[in-house]
């Protein structure tokens, strides 16, 4: 086993084990759960503002799964159109495995929303919060793809800090707007960091199939002649 992956085992049970006990806290609704869940919330639902308030709808709105799945079919529409197939159907197939796993979880843990300081209407449950999974997965899959041709680290760096900045907006806001408790925006994050790893091991895996049978294939019916 190399170096690497051997290092990265502790962190994907650590992260595991984080994510099966806020699962359960959250289904049974134990109570020091909601005073941490309260506590972390106070910061910002104290201050309302019209100008907040929009800001943060808007970013809600721009980062919704129905959106992120747009995004998806956008991204991997792109990616066949420029003869990338392997990695369209990489960067589809995974983000519709991540979104079905976020949606098992969801009515495993079957939370209801927060009842207090709602800001939006929602629907279904808030176990683990899809907005910030879906940016997650957008994000994972833009980078992969997309900064490793990048020719200066600085370059890379800068998309990290705008990733990142763009994932904390989202967080916030759905905290902010009652949507979520803390912890959902917590197990999205987590259920995030357990994709991406599936993810990536899944493009090692299969990616060297996918190139042979279809980028190659096209190119060869292209060239091929019929029989005289």
């Amino acid at each position: 086993m190399k170096p690497q992956k051997k290092h990265r085992l502790p962190a994907l049970f650590t992260v595991t084990v984080c994510l099966v006990i806020l699962a359960l806290l959250a289904h049974f609704q134990v109570t020091p759960l909601q005073v941490v869940d309260h506590w972390l919330a106070y910061p910002l639902q104290t201050k309302v503002t019209p100008t907040r308030t929009f800001m943060f709808r808007l970013i809600s709105v721009i980062a919704q799964p129905t959106f992120a799945l747009i995004y998806a079919i956008l991204l991997a529409g792109g990616l066949w159109y420029f003869h990338q197939r392997a990695a369209a159907v990489w960067s589809g197939t995974t983000f519709l495995a991540g979104a079905v796993i976020s949606w098992l979880l969801k009515h495993l843990v079957a939370r209801p929303r927060p009842t207090t300081h709602v800001l939006t209407s929602e629907t279904g449950y808030s176990f683990p919060s899809g907005h910030v999974f879906t940016a997650v997965m957008i994000i994972s899959l833009l980078l992969y793809l997309f900064t490793k041709s990048l020719p200066h680290l600085w370059q890379r760096a800068g998309c990290l800090l705008l990733a990142g900045i763009w994932l904390g907006l989202v967080l916030c806001a759905r905290i902010y707007l009652g949507a979520h408790y803390p912890s959902d925006t917590v197990a999205g994050l987590l259920l995030g960091y357990l994709w991406l790893r599936a993810a990536l091991w899944s493009h090692h895996q299969f990616n060297p199939w996918l190139q042979t049978h279809l980028e190659k294939a096209p190119t060869n019916m292209r060239h091929a002649r019929k029989p005289k």
